[in-house]
């Protein structure tokens, strides 16, 4: 058990659309309300595929949401990072079923400043992907979204589930360390003393001005980062 008060990070959770899938988070919010977190902070990719919109919506993607509104209105605020498998979130549902959501958080903790940011956006020279993302996410798209058929938008779903749920979610077999550490120490001209990294599925860290921190993957491990929030140490823990 975690002390009260502690701030709590997932990262890439990649909760699967299909029924049933919802199970392991929600049991694992509900092992989270008892330990009465001071916050807890979602580092994006929460499901495989989450795109904001009605006609995408699953049984799993709604009852992780009505849980979600359970844990908050506990008294339990919710921050939500957009990853980048995450889709049109202002303004939707998802909004509905959190405290905020945002594309990064600063958080104060004793003597630090930690930022919890995904981290797919860490290389300002990927053009490519830089691209895809301002094409995919942007509201041109997000209005274009209105005019699929349900039908469609399902069978979407179903096939992106198909495809990924026996995918072990891997990224590069080399970390981008020099990136990470290019990025860090522009965000430490802003004060800050730790980022918090998700999207690379790889646990990791590496001390430094600042400190740099990889969350494990909490679909694989259901690990958390657990921020003390006088003394602003941190730990992994299992909840």
């Amino acid at each position: 058990m975690i002390s009260p008060g502690q701030i709590v990070v997932i990262g890439d959770s990649h909760i699967g659309l299909g029924e049933g899938s919802e199970i392991k988070i929600n049991g694992w919010l509900d092992r989270l309300v008892p330990t009465k977190p001071r916050a807890l902070y979602l580092n994006g990719d929460l499901f495989h595929y989450l795109i904001a919109h009605r006609n995408f919506r699953t049984s799993s993607v709604d009852r992780v949401m009505e849980k979600f509104r359970d844990v908050r209105d506990r008294g339990v605020p919710i921050h939500f990072v957009e990853g980048n498998r995450d889709f049109f979130l202002k303004g939707s549902f998802v909004e509905d079923a959190v405290t905020d959501v945002g594309n990064e958080y600063a958080i104060a903790a004793g003597a630090k400043k930690y930022l919890i940011t995904h981290g797919d956006t860490i290389n300002d020279r990927d053009y490519a992907y830089r691209f895809w993302r301002r094409a995919s996410k942007n509201p041109i798209t997000k209005f274009g979204v209105n005019f699929i058929p349900k039908r469609i938008a399902r069978g979407f779903v179903d096939s992106v589930e198909r495809k990924l749920a026996k995918s072990n979610f891997k990224h590069k077999s080399r970390l981008p360390v020099e990136l990470m550490q290019e990025f860090g120490r522009k965000r430490a001209r802003e004060g800050v003393t730790n980022i918090v990294f998700g999207h690379f599925h790889e646990k990791t860290v590496m001390p430094g001005d600042p400190t740099i921190a990889i969350l494990p993957p909490w679909y694989e491990t259901g690990e958390a980062m657990v921020i003390d929030p006088d003394s602003g140490e941190f730990s992994f823990e299992v909840i």
